[in-house]
């Protein structure tokens, strides 16, 4: 039952989606059919803008233009982009791939980077240690991504040649990529570990271990840990759908061909086929994700379960 209601969501969430951003393209107060005429020949006149409408569908009435669009998207088919002529499906295709390793490399990152510096920042509560986590956390989560790639890509990239500025595939370059995404992240579940170690370390658990001389790493990573994990698993699964949609700043900035850079490229020239396509894709992702790491988080803690 649990599972249907899910997939209603699911469902739901992308229909939501669909409308209004094929809603929100549509009341723009630029006529993509115009824009597109113009930049074909400056001097389009009203009867070339015409025959682009009718090519598009541009002519025919909102409802109408959204219900045969939601029909082929049901069948994956997302049309053609109006710039480049190419199957949308198929270019989504190509660069999906670029754009899911550097997701699952951040998600990677996260967990790799998180968990010790959680750990070691508790472990070490009120210390010089703590403190230089604590900043080191606070400017990951709040330095813009973009700063910090332009940063990385300056230093790392012109300075040091760790990987090439101009151009694509380089693996140095997708892992610095993937560590500039993963930042905000690393920083917020870096203090969120910290806190729930610290406030769990007075439960009555922890002072019956330690009452047995149990040491204090042995504690944490037997008890508090593993109390933790739950919590953490399901931020982490919710926020990789964060990571696959926010990839855009990034495959810019570091020259990746994935779909981040696709869509941004489509929404200079608005390419609204390739938009709309983003956007449900990108939802997908997101409740898709979600929905895992509810279901994760109900796995792995009891309560949770009861409450499903």
């Amino acid at each position: 039952m649990e599972i249907i209601k899910k997939t209603a969501y699911l469902l739901l969430v992308l229909l939501c989606v669909s409308f209004l951003s094929f809603f929100l393209a549509n009341i723009s107060p630029i006529d993509p059919a115009e824009a597109y005429a113009r930049r074909i020949s400056r001097s389009a006149g009203t009867e070339l803008i015409a025959q682009y409408k009718k090519i598009t569908g541009f002519d025919k009435t909102l409802p109408e233009q959204y219900w045969s669009w939601i029909k082929r998207a049901a069948r994956l088919d997302f049309g053609v982009s109006y710039i480049t002529k190419k199957d949308i499906r198929t270019e989504l295709r190509k660069a999906l791939p670029a754009t899911l390793t550097v997701a699952v490399c951040a998600a990677v990152f996260i967990i790799v980077f998180s968990v010790p510096l959680g750990i070691t920042a508790a472990l070490n509560n009120g210390r010089f240690v703590d403190r230089l986590i604590g900043f080191f956390s606070f400017v990951s989560f709040s330095v813009p991504g973009y700063f910090a790639g332009l940063l990385c890509l300056r230093y790392f990239g012109m300075h040091l040649h760790w990987f090439p500025v101009i151009g694509h595939g380089h693996i140095v370059s997708v892992l610095f990529a993937a560590f500039v995404l993963a930042l905000p992240m690393i920083g917020m579940l870096t203090r969120l570990l910290r806190s729930f170690l610290l406030e769990n370390e007075d439960k009555e658990y922890i002072q019956y271990a330690k009452a047995r001389g149990i040491g204090s790493r042995h504690i944490m990573a037997r008890h508090l840990l593993r109390n933790a994990a739950p919590v953490l698993l399901t931020l982490w699964g919710q926020n990789i759908g964060y990571l696959i949609a926010g990839t855009a700043i990034t495959e810019s900035i570091f020259s990746i061909p994935g779909i981040g850079i696709y869509a941004l490229n489509a929404a200079i020239n608005r390419d609204f086929p390739v938009i709309n396509a983003y956007l449900v894709l990108t939802a997908f992702a997101f409740v898709v994700c979600n929905g895992a790491a509810e279901f994760l988080g109900a796995a792995l803690n009891p309560l949770l379960r009861n409450r499903a």
